[in-house]
């Protein structure tokens, strides 16, 4: 699904950090920005006279300071116009530090692409572009939107444009009609920032805030959009496409949104005697959900048209058939027609890949922008995602595990919470038999194992030939001159199985009479965060999961062991951590597990954290010493 009204004509230059976990069984980090500030925004102003439900004119000004090279990417004008609006005017000035006008946009210079990850989308992006040669700099852009019938949300208040960015002035002016219902709702602002008045039948909201500090960014935080300063408006009673709705509650969204799904899944004939061939002969429920599963993989492909009402409104079951294609709301739609043919109920679920959690309080269209399917089984409740069918049938994935979601019947709509996958069955199991020559060679077997969201992560390997997984192993493994003899792959479910087996030369560093031995052939080079003496915010992990190591090292005839690292045993609220490693004959046994917990986690934690990777990764790269015998 997509939403049309997703912080529609602001500057989109917004920062996003995206999900940060643990890869392999290093802690995976990113380097720290800068802590300067390299922009200001000077004024940031809205506002918005809507004079019924269906029409609305909003004007906007924004002045910017840009103080470095690293703010250039703010000095451009982006808006997205809807299909039926219009950008009636705009314009855009450049003045320097001492306040003289250097630049002067001029009308030509607006650009207009329809261009976008949609087939097709009655969206239209206009842009102007400049790159500053001297610093600081400042830019005034000023801008009018004339909106026509899609009024189901207002442009957001959202001055914070990126991080590093502060905040001098910010003003949001809505007046619109108290027949509408107009409702708020705000975050990190304070509710008093908010004052209404009453006037000739209309409401006005007026939103002001001075010096909002700038945002820093962090590893382990939220996205920028909820930690971000913003505020979201929009009616109780709208007008969409002609269609009537109230957002009093998510039981009224899931009505209107059960309005518009409501008929749309009846099948022609044809279609309806070919699901009837494929499925009179099964007696199970599951069963049958397989067959159209594999029906669907088989016959259709995800494109997005989103047109007119096809933006909310999913194509009909009969259209889908026919062409082979739909995006998420005409492919999630075409399998619960299938399934009510052949008596399975399911129902249709909108949810947001991008953001966890629904604003209990508030409901909204914008805040939901995929579709997926809810089939509640006798022993089991499956989640489908019927844009990749190519999935295992009821895999949950990392866009939507864990996630609110509004469950749309004909009662209205119900925010259910799609299950999660626990921690630990998020799982990448290694394990590794490794035989040592006298001069450090080594021939190496592995057997990894991949669940879950591991699975997912690891996937993209199924769709390569046997040359290009061999050099991707190289990334995989840190095993110096490797040489891939074998690698097989293997899927069941959602899990992978990868086979490999590998020579090194050299994998033990020979010094004299003794060998030194990586304990550890899978780290490749993980780091360390930097130290934060003033963090902003708590610690994030939004997906958890395991990493195991079982390894079995033979030493050469002839050796013993000289010496060999502790077991370890670290636990913390958010990870914990084991190496035991134990001695043999003529064999060594290691066995590792890092466990990450999925959650929100106090700031104050950080300190900790960044000592855990560090003491984690000393681990992963100590050596056995092994040393010949005396003769």
């Amino acid at each position: 699904m997509h939403t049309e009204w997703k912080h529609i004509s602001r500057m989109a230059c917004k920062g996003r950090v995206g999900r940060i976990v643990f890869a392999c069984a290093v802690l995976s980090w990113y380097a720290l920005m800068s802590l300067a500030q390299r922009a200001n925004v000077d004024v940031y102003e809205v506002e918005i006279l809507c004079d019924s439900p269906v029409h609305a004119l909003a004007k906007f000004r924004q002045t910017i300071t840009i103080k470095d090279e690293r703010g250039a990417r703010l000095a451009d004008f982006v808006c997205s116009v809807g299909n039926g609006d219009r950008l009636t005017f705009v314009r855009g000035t450049v003045t320097d530090e001492a306040g003289k006008t250097i630049y002067k946009f001029k009308g030509n210079e607006l650009k207009r692409t329809e261009y976008s990850e949609y087939l097709s989308i009655d969206e239209s992006i206009y842009y102007m572009e400049y790159t500053p040669n001297v610093y600081p700099v400042r830019i005034t852009y000023e801008w009018t939107i004339d909106y026509n019938d899609r009024i189901v949300e207002f442009p957001h208040f959202s001055p914070q444009m990126d991080y590093d960015v502060s905040v001098g002035k910010a003003r949001y002016t809505l007046t619109a009609p108290e027949e509408m219902g107009m409702r708020y709702y705000l975050q990190n602002i304070p509710h008093d920032a908010v004052a209404v008045n009453s006037h000739e039948g209309k409401e006005t909201f007026i939103l002001e805030t001075d010096s909002l500090p700038p945002l820093r960014k962090e590893p382990y935080a939220k996205p920028f959009d909820e930690i971000c300063s913003r505020a979201v408006f929009a009616p109780s009673e709208f007008v969409y496409c002609g269609t009537r709705g109230r957002l009093d509650s998510w039981r009224d969204y899931g009505l209107w949104e059960y309005g518009l799904i409501d008929g749309t899944e009846i099948l022609p004939e044809e279609a309806r005697r070919y699901v009837h061939k494929m499925t009179d002969g099964l007696t199970g429920a599951r069963e049958k959900v397989e067959v159209l599963y594999r029906e669907l993989a088989k016959n259709t492909r995800y494109v997005a048209i989103l047109l007119g009402i096809g933006g909310q409104k999913p194509a009909h079951a009969s259209s889908v058939w026919k062409g082979g294609y739909g995006d998420c709301k005409g492919l999630t739609n075409y399998m619960r027609a299938m399934l009510k043919e052949t008596g399975i109920e399911s129902y249709y679920v909108t949810v947001n890949t991008e953001k966890p959690r629904l604003i209990p309080d508030f409901a909204s269209v914008g805040q939901l922008n995929h579709a997926v399917l809810e089939i509640p089984l006798e022993n089991d409740t499956l989640w489908v995602e019927c844009t990749n069918p190519q999935y295992p049938l009821g895999y949950i994935h990392e866009g939507i595990a864990g996630h609110d979601a509004v469950e749309i019947s004909q009662r209205g709509g119900r925010v259910v919470r799609i299950p999660a996958y626990a921690d630990a069955e998020n799982l990448r199991h290694s394990t590794i038999s490794m035989q040592i020559d006298d001069r450090g060679n080594a021939n190496i077997s592995m057997v990894q194992k991949y669940h879950n969201q591991r699975y997912e992560q690891y996937s993209y390997l199924l769709r390569l030939d046997k040359n290009e997984l061999r050099k991707e192993l190289h990334k995989i493994v840190n095993v110096p001159q490797m040489e891939v003899a074998e690698i097989d792959f293997g899927q069941e479910g959602a899990s992978i199985r990868m086979e490999t087996a590998m020579r090194s030369t050299q994998y033990a560093a020979p010094t004299g009479s003794r060998l030194f031995i990586p304990v550890y052939p899978l780290y490749t080079n993980g780091g360390v965060p930097e130290y934060q003496h003033e963090r902003q915010g708590d610690i994030w992990f939004p997906t958890g999961y395991c990493d195991e190591e079982e390894i079995t090292i033979q030493i050469p005839e002839g050796y013993v062991v000289e010496s060999l690292p502790a077991s370890v045993r670290e636990e913390l609220p958010f990870a914990t951590f084991s190496s035991d490693i134990s001695e043999g004959e003529r064999n060594i046994s290691i066995k590792n597990r890092l466990k990450v917990n999925a959650g929100s986690y106090e700031k104050e934690y950080y300190t900790d954290l960044v000592e855990f990777a560090k003491r984690t990764l000393s681990i992963y790269k100590k050596k056995i010493v092994i040393k010949k015998k005396p003769i």
